[in-house]
């Protein structure tokens, strides 16, 4: 079940170009992509067409801010070696990575059963690495058994619940987390209060947020080419699925 999703990004910049270059960066902001179908006089066709909306926009010392509100492309020119361009937040059309479609059974006070099926939801040609889930049992568990299509599951008291780790994921697969619990019964024990599940992992060439770079061009009077790469990545960062 969600209750709330936001993506915060950041564009780090890795510059190794000679001189004092111009640079300029232009994504599918919402509004600058509509302003450039303003003066073509072009429709939007397409959601994709349209952009995103991007808030919360913060940027580096180095960017010229009145061309940013002038233009909405981001005009710079860069410091040597790594930087952070700016960071971003989404809150609008998020793409989840991940869908957890959990179905948990108690069975009186001493039995647990729980099946959890992981499915990811991006392009087949893409992994995800170091997935980890979490699912937190309750604390007088006494044992789980685990067994996982994929990866490794086993419970680990330490981390308050069943762990179930995989290297990596692909697109478009789904896996099942099954573990039954048995719970040591006293007379003090309080009703479960059912923890969200957590999620650990990071998706290369993948954009939750949807934001992509539509140009990067480099302006520098000597004339050289310089090579331009652009890689994206997302993390999980709260990524949890309430029971």
């Amino acid at each position: 079940m969600g209750i709330k999703t936001d993506v915060t990004g950041q564009v780090l910049v890795k510059c190794q170009l000679s001189g004092m270059p111009e640079c300029k960066f232009g994504m599918n902001d919402k509004l600058l992509m509509q302003r450039e179908r303003e003066q073509k006089k072009t429709p939007s066709n397409t959601p994709a067409d349209r952009g995103i909306a991007i808030e919360d926009l913060k940027f580096h010392q180095c960017v010229r801010l009145p061309k940013f509100d002038k233009e909405r492309a981001i005009t710079f020119i860069p410091p040597d070696g790594l930087f952070e361009l700016m960071t971003y937040r989404i809150t609008e059309n998020v793409n989840l990575p991940f869908k957890i479609m959990p179905v948990i059974n108690e069975y009186g006070r001493n039995k647990i059963e729980a099946r959890i099926k992981l499915k990811s939801i991006f392009e087949k040609n893409l992994f995800a690495t170091n997935v980890v889930l979490k699912f937190f049992t309750p604390k007088n568990t006494a044992i789980a058994n685990t067994s996982a299509g994929v990866g490794k599951a086993k419970y680990e008291p330490e981390q308050g619940g069943v762990v179930w780790r995989i290297k990596k994921f692909p697109g478009d697969f789904e896996s099942l987390l099954r573990c039954d619990i048995e719970l040591n019964v006293t007379g003090n024990d309080k009703p479960w209060a059912k923890p969200p599940i957590a999620m650990e992992f990071q998706v290369p060439m993948f954009t939750a947020s949807g934001l992509r770079v539509r140009f990067l061009r480099v302006h520098e009077k000597s004339g050289y080419k310089p090579t331009k790469w652009i890689r994206y990545i997302t993390k999980a960062g709260e990524y949890q699925h309430r029971l």
